[in-house]
């Protein structure tokens, strides 16, 4: 058994998923191999990681191997995600960094010329998606695969992912929406 935990990968030799063993709290790669001859089933590879996901089994009956299969993906399939992985992170995290400093050098401009509230309010946040981008670990929010032993008893630790992912949509909806504000000067 293989483990991932935090860009090192641990190897468990004859360690069977019965036995007792203690896992780390979160696991981003894992990777299981079963092999035993003159068996109906012979071999058995389970390997989740934020590139790929991938299941082999081979045997000496087809029907078995089939079967073993068919339950794999149906029990597994419930724990897949359509968002996450490496390729995700990178091509969005492009995307939206070329946006956030486009953004930025625009905002700046038209609150450099206009000094006006809402052109404060669009460079504001801007600069705050562009932290978000830069400064978050996307690796643990959007992993291609991840496995938790326990979840923390804390409110922010637990939802960590989904309020990355409010924070940074109110930044992106932030930018066209200060815009429209009206002005909050007072004229004398």
């Amino acid at each position: 058994m293989k483990l991932g935990v935090r860009g090192e990968e641990i190897e468990i030799p004859h360690l069977s998923m019965a036995s007792a063993f203690a896992f780390p709290k979160e696991v981003f790669r894992f990777r299981y191999t079963y092999y035993l001859s003159d068996k109906p089933i012979s071999a058995v590879t389970l390997d989740f990681s934020d590139y790929s996901r991938r299941i082999s089994v081979s045997g000496e009956s087809a029907d078995q191997v089939q079967s073993i299969i068919n339950l794999f993906e149906n029990n597994l399939l419930r724990y897949s995600t359509t968002i996450g992985g490496a390729m995700f992170r990178r091509v969005a995290g492009l995307c939206l960094l070329v946006a956030f400093l486009t953004s930025l050098m625009f905002s700046g401009a038209f609150w450099w010329n206009t000094r006006r509230y809402n052109a404060l309010g669009m460079l504001v946040c801007s600069a705050l998606g562009l932290l978000l981008v830069l400064l978050v670990p996307w690796n643990r929010y959007l992993p291609g695969f991840d496995l938790y032993q326990s979840y923390s008893r804390f409110f922010l630790v637990r939802h960590a992912a989904p309020i990355f992912f409010v924070s940074l949509v109110a930044t992106l909806l932030g930018i066209p929406v200060s815009y429209f504000l009206p002005r909050w000067r007072r004229e004398a």
